[in-house]
């Protein structure tokens, strides 16, 4: 009966690490995903300032801004 209790709390035990590996597992890919999208917020921010740039540049060549 002995033997039964301590399998039982082996296998529980590895559970309880498989959950907590799968957990941080998720956690990483998360913040991975954040980070990207991150990346991704500040390249579209500076495309859009060099849009704006470009059609200030382009009023000036038709002579619409001084």
């Amino acid at each position: 009966m002995k033997s039964i209790r301590i399998k039982d709390l082996e296998i529980v035990e590895q559970e309880r690490q498989r959950e907590e590996a799968i957990e941080t597992s998720t956690a990483m890919a998360l913040a991975r995903l954040a980070l990207e999208n991150q990346k991704k917020d500040v390249l579209i921010e500076q495309l859009t300032q060099t849009v704006a740039n470009l059609n200030l540049e382009i009023m000036k060549l038709k002579g619409g801004v001084n």
